[in-house]
């Protein structure tokens, strides 16, 4: 776990290192969430925040790190049972700008699980959205595998500094 944290501090400090590239942009925001597959059963809903780099590498393909919490809120299974766990995926990889404003994009990483679940696994987030210059919406599905799959369809809106 204390290596997952250091990784993402270092990721955090890279994306600071490179703001002072030319075409870098860094942002946070949050997002909301349906869990489906077998997630579904155990939580009715996600909520969380994600801090985003995004990198120019031509006019139209940029190279994208993510790292966020996903908190899930959890059905009760039983009197007074209810799971209380979220989610921490690490990401890297690339957005192709069809258009100006709309992208398609992928990213691969680890993510691993907090509170009342544990373990870890590959996590991998396939998305599509609309960059507006200051402000990102995108829609994605959100996956980590660890003996199964947790999976959610998610909703972002972030703001670029």
């Amino acid at each position: 776990m204390k290596k997952v944290f250091l990784a993402a501090a270092f990721t955090v400090a890279g994306f600071i290192g490179l703001n002072a590239q030319k075409d870098f942009k860094l942002g946070a925001g949050i997002n909301v969430g349906l869990p489906v597959g077998d997630i579904k059963d155990a939580a009715n809903f996600a909520i969380g925040a994600e801090l985003q780099g995004e990198l120019g590498l031509s006019e139209t393909v940029k190279g994208l790190a993510t790292v966020g919490y996903t908190h899930f809120l959890g059905k009760e299974l039983a009197p007074g049972v209810k799971p209380k766990f979220g989610a921490v995926p690490i990401l890297v990889g690339a957005r192709v700008y069809p258009s100006e404003q709309f992208f398609v994009g992928g990213q691969v990483g680890y993510g691993f699980f907090t509170g009342d679940a544990d373990g870890g696994g590959f996590a991998y987030k396939p998305q599509v959205g609309y960059d507006a210059g200051k402000f990102q919406l995108a829609l994605s599905y959100n996956a980590i595998s660890d003996n199964g799959t947790t999976s959610w369809l998610g909703l972002s809106g972030v703001v670029k500094f």
